[in-house]
């Protein structure tokens, strides 16, 4: 039912978040926010950029990291994870930095953006690494001009 709005999303040049993981609305069916389920999208719209909010969390953070590697157009959203555990969820996250952004959450998550940021600054990745995560990654899925930085 819903690839023509993939389509047309193709058309706009604009990305698509896939909630994927845990939630706490009540209601909510978590079994239909495996990542898996977006495999079909990513392979019947290759041109679609697609991001997996919450990166599976936190059922699913092999599953989501082995579609961001996987497909070309298929990126993690690393909202809501605590910036402490990423390395734990996604030991690979140095390698998928290309494929990662950072997100708040916001007003989900009720810690102050700064002090997020700053946990995440405090990782054991390379600068480049961070510096993709934190900005470049974003900046190019909404096709951003490359100023002001986080």
């Amino acid at each position: 039912m819903l690839y023509p709005l993939y389509a047309r999303a193709c058309e706009l040049g604009i990305p698509i978040t896939f909630h994927t993981g845990s939630s706490t609305f009540t209601g909510s069916r978590i079994k239909f926010a495996d990542p898996l389920f977006v495999d079909d999208v990513a392979v019947d719209f290759p041109e679609l950029t697609i991001l997996l909010a919450h990166a599976g969390r936190p059922f699913w953070y092999e599953q989501a990291a082995w579609l961001a590697r996987h497909h070309p157009n298929v990126h993690l959203d690393l909202a809501g994870l605590p910036p402490k555990n990423l390395l734990t969820y996604l030991p690979d996250l140095e390698r998928l930095s290309s494929k990662a952004v950072f997100g708040t959450d916001w007003p989900g998550i009720p810690s102050a953006i700064g002090q997020n940021i700053a946990a995440f600054r405090s990782l054991p990745l390379s600068e480049a690494a961070k510096e993709r995560i934190l900005h470049s990654n974003a900046a190019a899925i909404l096709k951003l001009a490359a100023h002001g930085r986080v």
